[in-house]
């Protein structure tokens, strides 16, 4: 019951078309080459092979048997990873195929060997047999075409192998024009001549275990080729970027090294003349600072001092000002020149002393007082301003 199920639900079959029938559907479809030119041929893989590792060793295999000049498709049906099955055509035949396709090849979903699109279920073989040979698929995995002296010949090796391997087909579905002519090789088998007579353990689904994937309209190979090559197209430009970037980076790095190189050497030339020249004891805390306060110190030490003014010059000096006053007395000792003037007012001798200034000469009034004779009356102490 859960088998009749599972059957209703199966998603339904692609539509198909055999190659030169007429014209193709209109929406999309599986296109189906003879299956005489596209066999199955089985090949001795290790188990541990899988994925593309498996498709290369079983490419070589086919092409080491068969010969150069062909095309190799996995069949991995139903997903498995043990397959040990590929179809082989000539390449020139699948350029053919492909090219027999025409405007209709934007909607084909691929090219597949005939004997893929007959129903199949665990246990059942089902063969087409007609005037023009024999198309047959023996279970999941298996299946041919030949004309029919051929097929009869490798229907018994199939059967004998089967039976010799406990693994007997449980019912043949056998249907076509010349179907009677093959009934004798199936003593003591289930044979039947119509799907609904199949038990409902056995009801076969039609490209149910992907059939389409054995496809000659497109080479995964070579499309994964193509992809590699544009990849590399646009990778070698990207890696010439990258490596002229390290480049530079390596050559600014390198500058970079030198220069600091450099700069320490400068550095250390320059810590051994400063302390060779100007700084031969003590720490150096900043090289400019303490080198710029050793040569002031060394310039202030090296002026000549200059001899300090004597009585007479402090005179020369303030002759010129003081010729606008009165003066009384001017008095030359060791203590410096003292000068005694009268002036009108108080506001004229500051006056007197600011001009004193003015020109270097500090002026200490030791005395000042109103003079009885009118205006005022002043000692002034003349000396040189430090």
């Amino acid at each position: 019951m859960r088998d009749s199920v599972s059957a209703r639900r199966r998603a339904p079959a692609p539509a198909t078309w055999r190659i030169g029938d007429g014209s193709p559907p209109a929406g999309p479809f599986v296109a189906l080459v003879p299956g005489a030119e596209a066999p199955l041929i089985a090949l001795s893989l290790p188990a541990a092979l899988k994925g593309v590792a498996r498709e290369d060793v079983a490419r070589r295999q086919a092409l080491d048997r068969m010969g150069p000049g062909l095309d190799v498709r996995p069949a991995r049906l139903d997903g498995a990873e043990d397959w040990f099955r590929v179809a082989v055509a000539e390449r020139m035949q699948v350029l053919r195929w492909r090219g027999a396709l025409g405007p209709a090849a934007a909607r084909c979903r691929g090219l597949v060997p005939d004997y893929l699109a007959l129903p199949t279920a665990p246990g059942l073989w089902v063969i087409e047999a007609d005037r023009d040979g024999v198309v047959a698929r023996l279970g999941p995995a298996d299946g041919f075409a030949a004309e029919h002296a051929l097929a009869v010949r490798m229907l018994t090796l199939a059967l004998a192998e089967a039976r010799a391997g406990s693994a007997p087909p449980r019912a043949v579905l056998l249907t076509g024009e010349t179907a009677s002519a093959f009934a004798g090789l199936f003593e003591g088998v289930s044979l039947v001549s119509q799907a609904g007579d199949l038990p409902a353990a056995l009801t076969p689904g039609v490209m149910a275990l992907g059939e389409a994937a054995v496809d000659f309209a497109r080479d995964p190979r070579a499309d994964a080729e193509g992809v590699e090559a544009r990849i590399r197209r646009l990778v070698w430009p990207v890696l010439l970027i990258v490596l002229g970037a390290l480049g530079w980076a390596g050559a600014q790095g390198l500058g970079i090294a030198r220069d600091r190189t450099q700069a320490a050497s400068v550095q250390a030339e320059t810590l051994a003349a400063v302390r060779r020249d100007l700084l031969p004891s003590g720490p150096i805390l900043d090289l400019e600072v303490q080198v710029m306060r050793e040569i002031e110190r060394r310039r202030a030490a090296a002026q000549p001092e200059v001899a300090a003014l004597g009585p007479l010059d402090l005179l020369r000096q303030a002759s010129p000002l003081l010729s606008g006053a009165d003066v009384q007395a001017v008095t030359l000792g060791a203590d410096g020149l003292s000068v005694e003037v009268k002036l009108a007012d108080f506001q004229a001798l500051d006056a007197l002393v600011a001009s004193l200034g003015a020109v270097g000469l500090a002026a200490r009034t030791s005395r000042s007082a109103i003079d009885p004779d009118g205006g005022v009356g002043a000692t002034l102490t003349l000396e040189a301003q430090p």
